[in-house]
């Protein structure tokens, strides 16, 4: 399962940026964009423009390459963030959006779980919903309807 593999993997950087301008004279300027829910607003640069099914502060997301699910994730520690960031980018299993749900417009539904203090939801776009319920319940989770 996928979020086994990203807890197993080591660090990796992966830095945002956001853009703004400012005028010649030192006047005031256009806002810059940020992510989902950041500066901003939803649907900024790098945003889905969908909040996530945790609260807190949204990390981001792993979509899985070959589209069957996706996890988001909030309030990681700094270690945490940086071993599912390379955990997904390893091996070309998936694609890591920082400040970025994941799409639910397709999904089957999503299993919420806590990883201490942090949240992860998956999400998984094949099946039925009647199978990932019970394996959400199997893994101690919190069935989300997309």
């Amino acid at each position: 399962m996928l979020i086994a593999l990203l807890l197993v993997v080591g660090a990796q950087a992966i830095a945002g940026c956001s853009s703004g301008t400012s005028p010649p004279d030192g006047g005031a300027g256009t806002a810059g964009s940020g992510g989902a829910g950041g500066p901003g607003g939803a649907g900024g640069a790098g945003g889905s423009g969908t909040a996530s099914a945790c609260a807190g502060t949204l990390n981001g997301s792993c979509r899985r390459n070959n589209g069957i699910d996706c996890a988001e994730y909030t309030d990681l520690s700094a270690s945490m963030l940086d071993t599912i960031q390379l955990a997904c980018g390893n091996g070309n299993i998936g694609t890591w959006t920082a400040g970025s749900a994941c799409d639910r417009s397709a999904a089957v539904g999503g299993c919420r779980e806590m990883l201490g203090t942090a949240c992860q939801v998956y999400w998984t776009y094949t099946g039925a919903a009647a199978d990932a319920m019970s394996e959400c319940a199997g893994d101690m989770g919190s069935w989300v309807n997309p």
